[in-house]
Formats: C-alpha cells, sequence, structure tokens
C-alpha cells in the first residue's frame, strides 16, 4: 500500500513516498524522494506524487519488456505495457466501470468472432441476446446458439484455474460449438479446406501429434515469451494445424484471448471490418511469416483501448491524482505533517 515515509536526520524531517507494484507473482519495490519537510511546497509535492506514478509506471514496464520478444519493436511493447498497466489501475480504482467497460468488450468480442464466420447478428442483438437472452427476431437458431455458446465459455473459464492444455482446448470447442456439430470436442478425421486460402491444413493423422507439440511449445515460452506474442502466435499456429472440422478460428481468438486475459492484459476482439486484413495476416502465419499477423493484432488492440491508455496514462503524465484515490489521501497526509511541522 502507498504511504508517505518521514525520515528525521539530525532534527530534519525528509520525506519518501513509497510503495510496491505487482508484477506477475512478484510484488517490486518502488520509492521516491520528494524532499525536506519544512522546505517543499504542496505544488512540489503534487509534482513529486506525478513522477511517482511515472515510476511505477516504468517500474511495471521494465519487468514486461524482458520478456523475450521476436516481432515487437520497443516503441510497440511499451504502448502494449502502458495499456497493461493502465488497465489495472483501471480495475483498481474504477471496479464498477471497468465490469460494464469488459461486458460492452465482451459483446463485441463475441459479435465479432461470430460475424468473420457468417453470423449475421448485429452488435445490438448481441447484447440484448447476451444481457437479457432476447432472441433477435429473423435469425437462425444456428446463428443463436452461435452467440450463446460464447456466454458458456466465459462462465467456464471464469472457473477454470488450469493453463492452455489439449484437454482446455477440446473443452472449449466443444462448448464454443455445441449444438452446431455433431462431436464437439474431437479431432478431426478427415481432411479439410480453408474456404478461399491458399493453405492446405495437414492431414488428420498428423494433428494428435501437432496438437502436443503446439501446447509443449505453448509451455516452453509461456514464461519467457511477451504475453502478446504468446498470444497471438498461438492463436496462429492453431489456425495453421486446422485440429477441428469447423470452429477452428473462434477456438484460435478464444485461446488468445485466454492467454492475454491469465496475464492481465484486455480481451482482442475483431469485427467484420477487420475480416480481409485479418485473413491476410493468418495466411503469412499459415506460412510462418508471423510479423504481419503481430502488427495488424497490435494496431487493432491498440486503438480499440485507446480510451483506458489514454485517460489513465495521461493523467499520470499530467499528475491529475484526483483520478488515484490514493494519491488523494497522500497529499491529505502531506498536508497535515506541514501544518503540524
Amino acid at each position: 500500500m502507498v504511504k508517505l515515509d518521514i525520515k528525521t536526520i539530525k532534527g530534519y524531517k525528509y520525506v519518501y513516498i513509497k510503495d510496491r507494484v505487482k508484477v506477475n507473482d512478484k510484488n517490486l519495490p518502488v520509492t521516491i524522494y520528494v524532499g525536506r519537510l519544512e522546505k517543499i511546497t504542496s505544488e512540489q509535492f503534487i509534482r513529486k506524487l506525478g513522477e511517482f506514478q511515472l515510476l511505477r509506471l516504468k517500474t511495471f514496464t521494465d519487468f514486461w519488456l524482458k520478456k523475450k520478444r521476436s516481432y515487437l519493436d520497443d516503441r510497440k511493447a511499451l504502448s502494449l505495457e502502458a495499456l497493461h498497466y493502465s488497465y489495472g489501475l483501471f480495475g483498481e480504482h474504477y471496479p464498477d466501470e471497468l465490469k460494464r467497460y469488459e461486458q460492452s468488450v465482451f459483446a463485441r468480442y463475441v459479435q465479432g468472432t461470430t460475424a468473420i464466420e457468417g453470423n449475421t447478428i448485429t452488435l445490438r442483438q448481441a447484447e440484448e441476446l447476451l444481457e437479457h437472452d432476447i432472441t433477435p427476431a429473423g435469425k437462425s437458431v444456428r446463428e443463436v446458439y452461435e452467440i450463446l455458446n460464447f456466454r458458456k465459455l466465459r462462465g467456464f473459464l471464469e472457473e477454470y484455474e488450469g493453463d492452455v492444455s489439449e484437454r482446455l482446448i477440446k473443452k472449449m470447442h466443444s462448448i464454443i460449438m455445441e449444438n452446431l456439430l455433431e462431436s464437439p470436442g474431437e479431432y478431426r478425421k478427415i481432411q479439410v479446406l480453408i474456404e478461399k486460402a491458399e493453405h492446405e491444413p495437414p492431414p488428420a493423422f498428423e494433428v494428435p501429434e501437432l496438437m502436443r507439440e503446439l501446447v509443449e511449445w505453448y509451455r516452453k515460452n509461456r514464461r519467457s515469451m511477451h504475453p502478446f506474442e504468446l498470444a497471438v502466435l498461438l492463436h496462429t499456429k492453431f489456425v495453421t494445424i486446422h485440429p477441428f472440422v469447423d470452429g477452428n478460428g473462434r477456438v484460435a481468438r478464444a485461446l488468445m484471448n485466454f492467454v492475454l486475459e491469465r496475464n492481465g492484459y484486455p480481451t482482442l476482439y475483431l469485427g467484420l471490418e477487420n475480416r480481409e486484413g485479418y485473413l491476410d495476416a493468418v495466411a503469412e502465419g499459415n506460412k510462418e511469416n508471423y510479423q504481419p499477423i503481430i502488427d495488424f493484432m497490435y494496431g487493432v488492440y491498440i486503438n480499440q483501448h485507446r480510451t483506458i491508455l489514454n485517460e489513465i496514462y495521461g493523467k499520470i503524465r499530467k499528475g491529475e491524482i484526483e483520478a488515484f484515490p490514493e494519491m488523494d489521501e497522500l497529499l491529505k497526509q502531506f498536508m497535515k505533517l506541514k501544518l503540524k511541522g
């Protein structure tokens, strides 16, 4: 918890701000020297609070920037970590607003990930269906199931405590494709073709071994690789294998978001307007050229969540401490100390 620390040396009081920043499973100490109590003004203290928030941000981003990166340059990685940090602050200080934001993002994600596969339910209709069980008129039962199955998936993942595994992948597929396929959750036993794509997925008999290798790749890289790269590459490698008869794209995007969310990042969603660029980038990924898909997903992701990034990070840079209740409390404590002398 952030606090003021007063050190008395030869009768003079020196003020420090101290806190610990939670990064992954670690709590890293953050300390900044403010100045001598009798000399520093409230305006100077406020500026120091702004500097302190920047130091917290730097401590957070420095940790994540050390993660192995093959496709993210420093600028992109820094932007992602500013978003990562800001998203955490948003949830810490504005939990009700975050809940509403996440619900909105979830609806956009579900509507978008199904629209890419041909579902015609609109965003507004998807929101009403997901939140109030209002079935849209004129839509097929299949389209309705395609939307509602993602609500079931969210409920399952909220209770799931494990990590990526073949068992999880099959379970995700069985939920996403419930009432849509004869045997959801089972790897394909036939060859499949991807519509309007040059890539031909591997033969069915290779799928079990390729999926074992994919999970091994994930486990090998999950602690060392930057989470955004890990999420996008897992998605892309999965799509290349195409292990199921149908529903591969939806499972791949669900896996990507599972990894992002487990690492404290917001959800990435794709809309119908992203379809062409997305499929072009996936096509390059099928040829093991991963830079286009990383660049594409990064651009979509930052634009989607720019509001959080601008509001929170902007307030940090400007020293607008009223955005953060504990900073305002520190100012009050400082003023009391000044009055006491």
